[in-house]
């Protein structure tokens, strides 16, 4: 209690300043201040003992119960210490024996994980050793192949020039002779097929240029990782060999030991990707040998089954289109023939015409002139019968001979066109006769078609 007492008492400042004045309580009354000016204020309340920051106590003299509690702790702080002293004798004795056992089983321990180490880095050594040599004869044989490839590719561009300028040529045919022909769809094709098989060399080309990059990189990560694990070897060869008390051991200050970032499993999967990127790139380079030889071969089968196709369709147009030629020089010439007889048989028709304008005008002139007779002799008698006949029956004739006039200088005007026409057809053959044969067959005998 004592204690407690002692531990309320507060020391005097301006936060404790109320706590020592003294209370009304005391015998000490206040007077309730009564303004003059306000005389019906109310009563400042008096302090309530109780209150906070208005309590104080005399602090309390220390008893024999307060000595002697205070005597028991002092004894129990002191035995409770000298029996943690005791405990901790002991427990350094004993961790200095486990330590030390624990110091004689983890040497143990690195020495053997040492030697197994040894062991997995000169087995994977040799496993990268063999894919670096794998890799690297895929390498020069991808060389090789691109150096033919680019050949091909380079020479198969004169066969497409040849066919583009072919349609070029063919492109001079006029009027109907542009029809689309089997010679144009077979020249069409062949542009297509070269320009395929272009493509396809390119693609191979590009693809066989893309893997000696993977296989250069492939290659050169190999041949690291080989360096790598030499160096690992005579690292780890040389840490086998230190003993505790050798020169080149010794105590680094200040050096702080971090576990290392790589994994033993990071290590092993590094490896195993390493790896299998050979075998993958091993394989991919065996197969784009594979391809790109079957693409040369097939390039070169097809382009030169499309060439002879190609050229025996225009062979098969050259034929045609003489043979045509000869039939429309045919009808030509028995058009020339039907036109001079009708030019003949117009002739007797308009002369025929001409005849017979003069008796219509005699029957009209009869007519008009019967007309003018006087009076009830003005009659509808047989002689106006028979001059009315006269003039429709001559009427009625030369209108058919204008019929047959007009229908024969029209068909005569279609035989001129169709004439025309015949003439035009056969300068249009000539000329498609001579840009194929003599122009195209002339450019695509040049043309010849090698395997690379």
């Amino acid at each position: 209690m004592a204690l407690y007492t002692r531990s309320r008492r507060i020391p005097r400042s301006e936060f404790t300043r109320d706590y020592y004045r003294q209370s009304p309580s005391l015998g000490m009354p206040t007077p309730n201040p009564v303004s003059a000016q306000y005389p019906q204020a109310p009563a400042v309340p008096s302090r309530v003992p109780g209150d906070l920051g208005d309590v104080w106590s005399p602090a309390v003299d220390v008893n024999p119960a307060v000595w002697r509690a205070s005597h028991s702790a002092k004894m129990h702080d002191a035995k409770h210490h000298q029996s943690i002293a005791q405990r901790t004798v002991l427990e350094n004795t004993r961790v200095c024996e486990e330590v030390r056992k624990l110091t004689e089983d983890h040497r143990s321990l690195v020495e053997r994980r040492l030697d197994d180490r040894l062991c997995d880095i000169s087995f994977w050594r040799e496993e990268v050793d063999k894919r670096h040599a794998t890799i690297n004869k895929d390498t020069e044989d991808l060389k090789t192949l691109k150096e033919r490839l680019t050949k091909a590719l380079y020479l198969y561009l004169r066969p497409l020039e040849v066919a583009q300028e072919c349609i070029n040529i063919r492109l001079g045919r006029i009027g109907v002779e542009e029809v689309e022909d089997e010679a144009s769809t077979a020249l069409r094709q062949e542009v297509e097929e070269i320009i395929s098989c272009r493509e396809a060399l390119a693609r191979s080309l590009s693809n066989s240029e893309q893997q000696i990059r993977r296989d250069l990189s492939c290659r050169y990560h190999l041949a690291k990782h080989l360096r790598d694990k030499d160096e690992a070897i005579h690292v780890d060869q040389a840490t086998r060999h230190l003993t505790p008390t050798a020169p080149p051991t010794a105590i680094i200050p200040g050096q702080e030991i971090n576990p290392s970032p790589v994994t033993v499993e990071w290590w092993l999967q590094n490896g195993m990707n390493l790896l299998n990127r050979a075998d993958k790139e091993h394989h991919l380079s065996v197969q784009i040998s594979t391809v790109s030889d079957d693409v040369l071969v097939a390039s070169s089968r097809h382009l030169r089954e499309r060439l002879e196709h190609t050229n025996h369709a225009l062979q098969a147009r050259i034929s045609d289109t003489r043979r045509a030629k000869t039939l429309v020089e045919q009808q030509h010439a028995a058009l020339e023939d039907n036109m001079l007889k009708l030019e003949t048989s117009l002739a007797e028709v308009l002369a025929e015409l001409h005849a017979k304008e003069g008796p219509l005008a005699l029957a009209q002139t009869r007519l008009r002139t019967r007309r003018q007779r006087p009076n009830m002799e003005c009659t509808s008698d047989e002689v106006e019968a028979a001059l009315l006949l006269e003039v429709q029956e001559l009427e009625r004739t030369i209108s058919r001979l204008t019929k047959s006039v007009r229908l024969s200088q029209e068909q005569l005007h279609q035989m001129r066109a169709t004439k025309v026409s015949l003439e035009h057809d056969i300068n249009i053959k000539a000329n498609t006769i001579l840009l194929d044969e003599v122009q195209v067959m002339g450019l695509r005998n040049t043309v010849q078609i090698d395997t690379y």
